[in-house]
Parts: C-alpha cells; sequence; structure tokens
C-alpha cells in the first residue's frame, strides 16, 4: 500500500467547509474538521495543554486549541515559530512528532 500524504487526501469527516476536498489551510474560518480526519497530519493531542501539535506539509509544528465536545478552534490554530528558540518545549515536540513520523513510515515532506 502506497502512503498518502495527508495534504493529499481528501477531507472525509463531514466538515462543512472540506467534506470531500482537501485541506492545506489549518486556520481556515468555518473549519470543523475532526482532529482524526483523513487530512490531518501527524498529531500529538496535550489535553492537559488544551491544545493539539501536529507537522504541516512544510514540517512546520502548529499548534490547535481544544474547545468542548472533543471539536477544534480551527480558526485560531497557529503556526509555532521553532527556529527563535524561545520555547525549547516546542523544539523537543517538533523533533518528537518528526521522529514518529519517521518511526511510522510516514512522510513530512
Amino acid at each position: 500500500m502506497t502512503y498518502t500524504p495527508p495534504w493529499r487526501r481528501v477531507c472525509d469527516c463531514r466538515c462543512i467547509i472540506h467534506h470531500r476536498l482537501p485541506r492545506t489551510t489549518y486556520n481556515e474560518p468555518g473549519c470543523a474538521c475532526a482532529i482524526t480526519c483523513a487530512t490531518q497530519p501527524i498529531t500529538l493531542l496535550a489535553l492537559q495543554q488544551g491544545r493539539a501539535f501536529f507537522l504541516d506539509q512544510g514540517s512546520d509544528l502548529w499548534h490547535v486549541p481544544a474547545m468542548a465536545n472533543g471539536t477544534w478552534d480551527w480558526d485560531t490554530a497557529t503556526k509555532i515559530n521553532t527556529r527563535v528558540g524561545v520555547h525549547d518545549a516546542n523544539l523537543v515536540i517538533e523533533h518528537l512528532l518528526r521522529q514518529a513520523a519517521t518511526v511510522l513510515g510516514t512522510s513530512t515532506d
């Protein structure tokens, strides 16, 4: 079976914005994609912090705040600048997500 990157898949979670379409913009207004949508890249749920971390198609680290009932506030999803060196935890999370993608045999490119 050939691996298909998430940004080349179509939405399968019935989001009214993306259903049956690709999703490459993670902070699009009105997006209601589930964190388990086929378009969602490898993701780390950090429920104790009320958010999730993930890598986009450019391997940049993003975070999205959690909302009630298992929904996500995609309108406020934000790319995290890990190159600044200010947030050591973000660097570790980015490294771990990259490592997990490698171990699972998925590409982040």
